[in-house]
């Protein structure tokens, strides 16, 4: 008997000014991509000795792989590596990353047969990420092109400069270009994940926000779009303006926001500016996640702002007034600063920006001598530098244009209300994306969880399992000894599903005893999420102990498919 899948639909491309089907039931262009994987599963379980019966499709099988920055993406990119070598990768229906395991799928979904040719794109990335530089100049243009645009947030920094410096790559193509890798039925169907921030911030459980080739939203409202208008100006149902794709760098910086701490993505952040920008300013720390909500505020987390040595050098010598104003706001410390002075100084380079004809406004708040002058273009990089600093001060994320603004009635507020909605990392809710997985409308059997977190090794699991049990959605029963929690013991720890819908979980922490033969305190040590770059040896040694978890595993898990199958 077939196995229904009953995923959210995908609207024909709207031309501007007409209504956009946002809220219907299936998605023709997964549906055809897992009717086709599904016929690949048959096979590949066949070549194992797994006989499906003839009245059953095949066990649907997600794999999941967690956050991790840059860890995550080599430790993923090992983990698919092996499954393949085991003859594995076959069998998996869905594959779907938190993080840094998007930066791996991403890159391996530009090649239409990637899963067919494993070995060669491992020995591809590894070789970009230990021998490529990154394009200083690249990163410098698409900052323009990004602090350019209507909207915008601190995501295309973290994207353009720290994202790419970590995969040594600008990849300009959009996700929709992914779905003829799909649609044959050669690869897994890959699903990315986000989270809407003010939503998460209320506890709302349907801020999960998942990115497939074909269509993106919110699984919750069932409310999606084509992925290839995500970005585009909506109002109750019409499309107003319609915004090129965002190209998959941007969509590694929003998917990869590094969640872990503010703290963490303040030290990256202040690293990589400085390279943009050499000399910055940037100093100090501040560990509230929503930014700098008031002088207070600001002055209890600090962040000090020396001179116009953060100005790129080229504009040394500028005379422009924005590279004035620009030089003399930053010889101050902005935590002396009240919120009024920062918005007012932002209201002063708008103008600039403008190229209006004002009072001089350095007068009253710096006792320059009142006289008019005329404000004319300012330097492209103080522009850029602007946008930068103001999305910093605001601590602006994901910022993106909402395509629910005032179309579904019976959604939170924050989507029917506001023009723009925040996606940013999902591992701010849970390091891995089994919200995403779970809903019935998959209908997945088996889910191979591949942790690469930092900290505690079962956390996604409590986490889940808890997130489950409020939402009433089933899970299995989470049960782990206390001596396993601080460091595990095995490559995989498996628990066993229901008739009732909850599917078998498989959970592989990234260190283990097992592959990591007792050094686990001195892997996490060596590979923390801050280390931005890996060397060949360490690189070899990170794929090495990520493909051993899928080597000592194998036949659990195909004792786990013969079961569901």
């Amino acid at each position: 008997m077939d196995k229904e899948i009953n995923i959210p639909y995908e609207a024909s491309h709207p031309s501007e000014n007409k209504k956009v089907p946002l809220v219907l039931n299936s998605s023709e262009g997964e549906r055809s991509s897992i009717k086709a994987r599904q016929i690949k599963v048959s096979e590949a379980l066949q070549k194992l000795g797994i006989n499906a019966r003839e009245d059953k499709e095949p066990p649907i099988i997600a794999v999941l792989g967690s956050g991790g920055g840059l860890r995550a993406m080599v430790g993923f990119l090992g983990t698919l590596a092996e499954l393949a070598e085991e003859d594995l990768l076959d069998i998996i229906t869905y594959v779907c990353g938190v993080s840094g395991s998007t930066w791996c799928m991403s890159s391996l979904y530009n090649n239409d047969k990637w899963s067919s040719c494993m070995k060669e794109m491992e020995n591809q990335i590894s070789d970009r990420l230990t021998n490529s530089t990154w394009d200083i100049s690249k990163a410098w243009e698409k900052l323009k092109e990004a602090f350019s645009k209507e909207i915008y947030s601190l995501t295309s920094f973290w994207a353009y400069v720290v994202v790419h410096q970590m995969t040594k790559q600008i990849d300009e193509k959009p996700l929709s270009n992914h779905q003829a890798s799909c649609e044959s039925g050669e690869n897994p169907y890959p699903i990315y994940s986000a989270v809407e921030k003010r939503l998460i911030k209320k506890n709302e459980p349907g801020a999960w926000f998942e990115f497939t080739p074909h269509l993106a939203g919110f699984p919750a409202y069932k409310s999606y779009v084509n992925t290839e208008l995500i970005g585009s100006q909506f109002k109750g149902g019409d499309l107003l303006k319609n915004h090129p794709e965002n190209d998959l760098c941007y969509l590694q910086g929003l998917w990869g926001s590094a969640p872990s701490t503010d703290d963490l993505i303040q030290e990256v952040i202040k690293a990589m500016f400085r390279k943009i920008f050499p000399g910055s300013p940037i100093k100090g720390t501040r560990s509230n996640q929503s930014g700098f909500e008031s002088s207070a505020l600001r002055k209890e987390n600090p962040v000090t702002f020396h001179a116009a040595e953060c100005l790129h050098p080229d504009l040394e010598y500028c005379s422009c007034s924005g590279c004035q104003k620009l030089m003399t706001l930053l010889s101050r410390d902005l935590t002396e600063m009240t919120d009024e002075e920062i918005e007012k100084f932002y209201h002063e380079i708008a103008a600039d920006l403008e190229g209006t004809m004002e009072t001089d406004p350095l007068a009253p708040t710096f006792g320059a001598a009142p006289r008019m002058f005329n404000i004319t273009a300012v330097c492209e990089k103080v522009k850029v530098m602007y946008h930068i600093l103001k999305s910093f001060n605001h601590w602006k994320w994901g910022t993106t244009n909402n395509f629910l603004y005032e179309w579904k009635t019976n959604v939170p507020d924050d989507l029917y209300s506001q023009e723009c909605i925040c996606l940013v990392d999902a591992g701010l809710e849970i390091n891995s994306a089994y919200p995403l997985m779970l809903p019935p409308n998959r209908k997945v059997d088996l889910i191979l969880s591949f942790d690469f977190s930092e900290g505690d090794p079962f956390l996604t699991l409590k986490t889940t399992a808890e997130y489950c049990k409020k939402n009433g959605i089933p899970f299995p029963k989470i049960n782990i000894d206390d001596k396993e929690m601080e460091i595990p013991s095995k490559s995989v720890y498996v628990f066993e599903g229901d008739d009732k819908g909850a599917p078998d979980v498989m959970h592989f922490p990234l260190f283990n005893n097992q592959n990591c033969e007792g050094k686990v305190d001195e892997m996490r040590k060596k590979f923390t999420t801050l280390k931005l770059s890996y060397g060949e040896s360490e690189l070899k040694e990170l794929l090495r102990v990520s493909k051993l978890n899928v080597e000592l595993s194998k036949k659990q898990i195909l004792e786990k498919l013969q079961q569901r199958n």
